[in-house]
């Protein structure tokens, strides 16, 4: 079951162990592209690899586990209301005008 990530607190501290993203995929074992997706969000780890990537960062157990997803909260947008189309001013006056040719 994927477990929420703290992917601040994951790039914090590679940058602090000066570790590049393939260096730390080969130091826990996984491949470089997932580490980019876990690291974006596009993914979430699993308890197992969550627990690998804390000891190759030297972070307590569940440091990375997030208390609370990375999204921002959605933001609700107010529905607008129908607007009619606005009513001609003069029912007598052409619907077109058409356009007179330049000479």
């Amino acid at each position: 079951m994927p477990v929420p990530m703290n992917r601040g607190l994951l790039k914090e501290q590679r940058d602090k162990k000066d570790l590049s993203n393939d260096e730390l995929a080969r130091r826990a074992g996984i491949k470089p592209g997932y580490l980019d997706n876990l690291i974006c969000g596009a993914d979430q780890p699993s308890p197992r690899l969550l627990h690998r990537l804390e000891r190759v960062l030297e972070l307590p157990e569940g440091a990375l586990k997030a208390t609370t997803t990375n999204e921002p909260p959605a933001k609700k947008e107010p529905k607008a209301e129908p607007v009619a189309p606005p009513k001609r001013q003069d029912p007598t006056a052409p619907k077109r005008i058409a356009s007179r040719a330049v000479a």
